[in-house]
């Protein structure tokens, strides 16, 4: 059985080696960088996480310090054993996260599909 969490605006379940976070419309982005991301870290700490897939739905748009969270999320994940990085987002999102965050060098999909995002991260 995996692991579940939330906080305001956000909810992780961990299962089979595989972290999946969902951030949801009127998520106040300051969580971002706090609760979600001390979660993340402890996570990290406590399970065999080898990919991650975060499901972005919220509504405002993305500010620097949203990214330099992105990137540290991605910075920490790479310390672990995480690989596989795939993120589910909408139109413009998917781009701007695309083209704006250093992954280093995990293997990251950007999409617009959930369930392609989570086979894929499986698979790997």
């Amino acid at each position: 059985m995996g692991t579940t969490q939330s906080g305001d605006g956000w909810t992780v379940e961990v299962d089979d080696g595989v972290m999946v976070w969902e951030f949801l419309p009127g998520m106040d982005l300051a969580v971002f960088g706090d609760e979600a991301y001390e979660t993340f870290e402890t996570l990290l700490d406590r399970e065999a996480v080898l990919a991650m897939v975060t499901v972005v739905k919220l509504d405002d748009p993305f500010t620097p310090d949203v990214f330099d969270v992105w990137e540290r999320s991605a910075r920490r994940a790479e310390d672990g054993d995480v690989e596989r990085w795939a993120v589910v987002a909408e139109g413009i999102k998917t781009i701007s996260l695309r083209g704006k965050i250093n992954t280093g060098d995990l293997e990251t999909l950007t999409t617009e599909d959930r369930t392609e995002a989570v086979e894929w991260a499986r698979s790997g």
